[in-house]
């Protein structure tokens, strides 16, 4: 008895030990992945390239070989880019998927291409009486003499570098000089910047020709911007100030007849944490959201699973405690899941159904929960920030529908 005792003991102590071990690793990887503005190695979290090497070529199809494709688009519906190291296709229908070889139609060549060559994707793609270009190629640079990514430089839309006051200081953002009817105000998704909103950048013009000015902001967290004083990515429970003091430079400076605010990705934090501060709020017109992150741990949860997946799903909800209490954090206020839905600001969310960044279940739940002004536009076989893509017609037809629908 009393050596089971000792066994027992000593096993108890091990699966301490270990639960603590894996608690601090698992808490460690969600920090330094999804909390830390400093952490810059992208390797481990999901934003690896895929391995892609391209199996045979011919004048209207190419067939690749998806040695590995966790993060990208290939193996999805829509309109893509293929980067080779001398050359580029643009690449639509998928005419087959037998084991890892897909073969695809090809809109346009440019360049050289070659059997054998590893290859990778893009959805940075601009459409020029019918003729595509390939953001970041050799013909579509998209920066300008500075070496920076402006509208002018992406889109051809004319812009003015502006700042905006906020608590913690002065914000940098681009202004779009042409318009008269309203402003739509981008806030760009996770890790990124006003300088490196493509979505925006590549939108401005699109809504140029509905009478809106773009503002694309900078918030606390960016790059050679304001940090948060808690110095955590808080994923809208601080930078909805930022927003606001947008908003407000807006009200102040141009005074448009519309405001409609933009979320691309993470950028959908700060918007329906402002919704939840100012729920009787008539500030702005309308809301758009671009596979729009609502709930972080939501998040944290779909990226486990897919980078861990021998993780039991019961363990999510420890792990979700040890961060809390490691890193002084409350998980559920960053949630504003029911923010969206009791708002009566009329919403037009584009997702994806095949997102592995952003579970498409969040915006499920809130289509079904929201009962008016709601326009939920779920995109089959598409990934992360990919509708425009996946049907550039529609995605244009239900942005101009949406904004006549303000009226």
């Amino acid at each position: 008895f009393e050596q089971m005792k000792k066994i027992f003991l000593g096993l108890s102590i091990l699966l301490i030990i270990g639960l603590f071990g894996a608690g601090w690793f698992f808490s460690g990887v969600t920090y330094e992945a999804g909390l830390n503005p400093e952490f810059d190695d992208q390797e481990d979290v999901g934003v690896a390239e895929d391995r892609v090497i391209i199996e045979s070529i011919s004048n209207k199809t190419i067939s690749l070989n998806v040695e590995e494709e966790k993060w990208g688009v290939l193996l999805e519906d829509g309109i893509y880019g293929v980067l080779g190291e001398n050359g580029s296709a643009v690449v639509s229908t998928i005419i087959s998927l037998e084991g890892d070889i897909i073969t695809r139609e090809v809109l346009q060549f440019s360049g050289q291409l070659e059997v054998g060559e590893r290859v990778a994707s893009s959805p940075l793609l601009k459409i020029d009486n019918g003729k595509y270009s390939i953001l970041g190629t050799s013909d579509y640079e998209g920066i300008d003499q500075n070496g920076k990514y402006t509208p002018k430089s992406v889109s051809n839309t004319d812009f003015e570098y502006i700042e905006y006051e906020s608590d913690l200081g002065m914000f940098p953002a681009y202004l779009t000089t042409n318009g008269d009817t309203g402003v739509v105000i981008f806030v760009h998704g996770f890790r990124g910047a006003f300088e490196r909103d493509f979505t925006a950048m590549l939108r401005a013009p699109d809504f140029e020709n509905l009478g809106f000015r773009s503002l694309i902001i900078s918030y606390r967290n960016d790059a050679n911007s304001p940090k948060d004083p808690s110095g955590l990515y808080q994923y809208g429970v601080t930078e909805w100030i930022d927003l606001d003091n947008a908003i407000k430079y807006v009200e102040d400076n141009i005074n448009p007849e519309k405001i409609i605010l933009w979320g691309t990705s993470g950028g959908g934090g700060p918007i329906t944490s402002w919704l939840e501060k100012n729920p009787e709020s008539n500030r702005v017109d309308g809301i758009i959201l671009e596979a729009g992150l609502i709930s972080f741990w939501e998040s944290v949860e779909v990226n486990g699973k897919a980078r861990y997946p021998f993780i039991p799903e019961l363990f999510f909800p420890y792990i979700k405690l040890f961060t809390e209490i490691r890193y002084g954090i409350d998980f559920d206020t960053m949630d504003f899941r029911d923010a969206l839905v009791e708002s009566e600001v009329p919403v037009l969310f584009f997702h994806g159904d095949d997102d592995e960044w952003v579970p498409v279940e969040m915006t499920d739940y809130i289509a079904a929960n929201r009962r008016t002004n709601f326009t939920y536009i779920r995109m089959a076989n598409v990934g992360h920030v990919t509708s425009w893509n996946a049907d550039p017609e529609r995605y244009l037809f239900e942005i101009g529908k949406f904004i006549e629908s303000l009226n």
